[in-house]
Order: structure tokens, then sequence, then C-alpha cells
């Protein structure tokens, strides 16, 4: 079964879009969603349940903002309660920048063995449109350190969310890195779980994607400086070698929920649809 893995921040703009371009091809594959509501303070989750029309979609809540690396925690940690090892993870961005007609292209490398599927950017064909030339610029500069810092000169685009994982390389990890998947809270846990995982000895493909940011409502969650710095430390952990998870995870307190299929997930909450 294929699980869509959705972090959303004040989102609600763009969540009727969202929902209307995907309800189709959650019917189509059997799939289920999970929403990660990061502390949203405009009616995210109420917009999630009024335009759901009748999919299984669950969602975990934070009840403050906590950044994207958490909430990607919080969603695969969700969606792995559920899956199978041979299972499909997939990560969307909340702003409808996600293209989803790249998806068949993307499980069709996942079938094929590959462990992380990326949609990629930068990757031959692929592009991004609606984006500051500087944001480009560092994003692509991102990208290439990480690539030949830590061995992945063949993927082109390592800090994308569009993603999809095998359930069971994300388990394996989650064993070995303790509660939290990823260490950064914010922007930079993506680059931070695709190395986790190629050192691990994922397999890793990526499909090119055109990301076009006129289709999002609203303003950008990312803030540069606290990013840049992110990503300072990323770097500074991964060329020591000390890419590892914190003893104590920010979200210990928080009372796991039981879903509906028996798991214990954290803050999971089924909506319409769900079962």
């Amino acid at each position: 079964m294929i699980r869509f893995v959705i972090p959303a921040y004040n989102e609600r703009e763009n969540i009727p879009n969202l929902l209307a371009d995907l309800a189709p091809v959650v019917r189509d594959l059997g799939a289920r969603v999970i929403f990660v509501d990061d502390g949203s303070s405009d009616g995210t989750r109420e917009a999630i349940e009024e335009h759901s029309d009748g999919m299984p979609v669950a969602v975990v809540r934070h009840n403050v903002n906590r950044g994207l690396g958490t909430a990607i925690n919080s969603g695969l940690r969700a969606a792995l309660g559920e899956s199978h090892d041979d299972d499909a993870i997939v990560t969307l961005e909340a702003d409808n920048t996600s293209d989803l007609s790249d998806l068949p292209r993307m499980l069709e490398c996942f079938d094929a063995g590959n462990d992380v599927v990326l949609a990629s950017v930068y990757a031959p064909g692929g592009r991004i449109l609606g984006v500051a030339p500087w944001r480009l610029a560092a994003s692509k500069a991102v990208s290439n350190v990480f690539r030949y810092t830590g061995g992945l000169q063949q993927i082109h685009t390592l800090s994308s969310l569009y993603r999809v994982y095998r359930a069971g390389t994300l388990r394996r990890a989650a064993e070995t890195y303790g509660y939290l998947l990823v260490r950064e809270p914010g922007f930079a846990a993506n680059v931070e779980l695709l190395l986790k995982l190629y050192n691990a000895g994922a397999k890793v493909a990526e499909v090119p994607t055109v990301n076009d940011w006129s289709r999002r409502l609203g303003s950008s969650k990312m803030s540069l400086r606290p990013t840049v710095l992110a990503y300072g430390r990323l770097m500074a952990a991964h060329l020591v070698g000390r890419i590892q998870p914190p003893p104590i995870s920010p979200l210990g307190t928080e009372e796991p929920v039981a879903s509906s299929e028996g798991t214990q997930v954290p803050q999971l909450h089924a909506i319409a649809g769900g079962r």
C-alpha cells in the first residue's frame, strides 16, 4: 500500500487545490494520506477535513510549530506504524509545487528496486519556475556541496521533499537512529535523511520534475538565516562523521494515540474516509 505523508504549516489556502489534485491519484492507487499539521493557526486542519471528500485521511497534530524536519519525522513514524517493508511512502509538499504527474515514473523506479526516488528539479529535463534567482542559486549550491562531499554525484537535487521511500529502508534507519530519523528540525532535514539512508546502503534514483511556484498561495515558510546555519551544522556533522540523533526526542512528552489499525502513532487522528 502507498501512503502519502504531507507536512503542512499554515497551508489553508493551498489545501483545497492540493486535495482536488490528489484525490484521483489516491483512489487509483488505493492509497492513504497522512497530514502533519505542524502547529498551524490558520485553520489548516479544518480545511483538510472540509476537502478530504471521502478519502482515507488522517492528521498528526503538533500543538506548536516544530519545523519541517520534526514534521517529517512525525509523519514518517505514523506511516511506518501502518506499513509493510516493501510499501511505498511518498512525501509531498503541501503548497501544490509537487507535480503529481511525475509520480508514475517515480513508482516505476521504486518498483525497479530503488529504495529512495527523488523528484529532481536540477536533473536533465527538470526545471524550477517562479523562484527568485538568489534562492535558486542557494538551492543549487546546497545540492552541489552535499553531492560531492556525500558521494552522491549522480543525484542532482538533494534538498527536495517530494520523494518515494521504501518503508523497510526507513524502518532500518529508525532502528539505527532512535526516535528521530532526523536531527535538524528545519529544511536541512531532507538532506540529512538522504545522507543517512545513502550511507546505510540505500539505492537512490531521481526523476526530473518541474517545480512551479506560481501554483502556490501564500508566502514561503523558510527563513534564510536559520536554514543557512542548519546546513552549516549538517555539513560539519557530516564531515566529522557525527550525524547522530539527539539523546532526547522533542516529541517524547506527546502521548501516542492508537490508529484505527491498532498501531501506536504520535497524535494520529483519522478524519473523513479514514479507516
